[in-house]
């Protein structure tokens, strides 16, 4: 009986959890990070702010749990991409997908790149451009190398993260097709 209880409690609180973030990341994407408070997401969601605190510590800490995986999921993308020597067109498709699949905490800190901060993560997306660069044109590329690759990883970003009205088969394709002509535009 006490065990079927305590299931039941964590489940509330997972779902609890769940709701929480779902909401903040809601607010995080229409006010930006800085815009947002622990007592806005309270308030949406009909709960106290102690409530909050039981699921999240800090902001910080709420911020850190909605940008973690997206980090850690890109992350692994890249590391994987290194140790399978992917192809740029397997690249560009792999970090299109992961894009877009975590499109809404993209446009979150599109938004507000305050997000980076708040989750202590403000040096990853230079280690990310570093990444996708020497895996795009190599580790010693040209001016004009390095400005293609950058275009086509930040377009090709955006793309899967904004165009959310066109098909997503057909955007892949298209974004994918239209980041490899530009960095293959890199050895003109």
């Amino acid at each position: 009986m006490a065990d079927d209880e305590l299931r039941r409690r964590d489940g509330r609180s997972t779902e609890t959890r769940e709701r929480i973030n779902d909401v903040a990341l809601d607010l995080f994407i229409r006010h930006g990070f800085s815009g947002t408070t622990l007592q806005h997401i309270a308030d949406e969601l009909g709960l106290t702010k102690a409530a909050i605190y039981h699921h999240h510590r800090s902001k910080n800490a709420l911020v850190r749990s909605l940008v973690q995986p997206a980090i850690d999921a890109v992350d692994a993308f890249f590391a994987r991409a290194e140790a399978e020597n992917l192809s740029p067109q397997a690249l560009l498709e792999g970090f299109f997908d992961l894009n877009f699949a975590h499109r809404r905490i993209f446009v979150a800190l599109t938004a507000d790149p305050g997000g980076l901060a708040s989750a202590d993560a403000q040096g990853w997306v230079t280690r990310l451009a570093v990444s996708a660069q020497q895996r795009l044109v190599g580790s010693d590329p040209s001016p004009d190398q390095r400005i293609r690759a950058v275009i086509a990883v930040n377009g090709l970003s955006r793309c899967a993260t904004l165009l959310t009205d066109i098909d997503h088969d057909e955007l892949r394709r298209r974004t994918v097709a239209a980041a490899l002509e530009l960095v293959a535009g890199a050895d003109a």
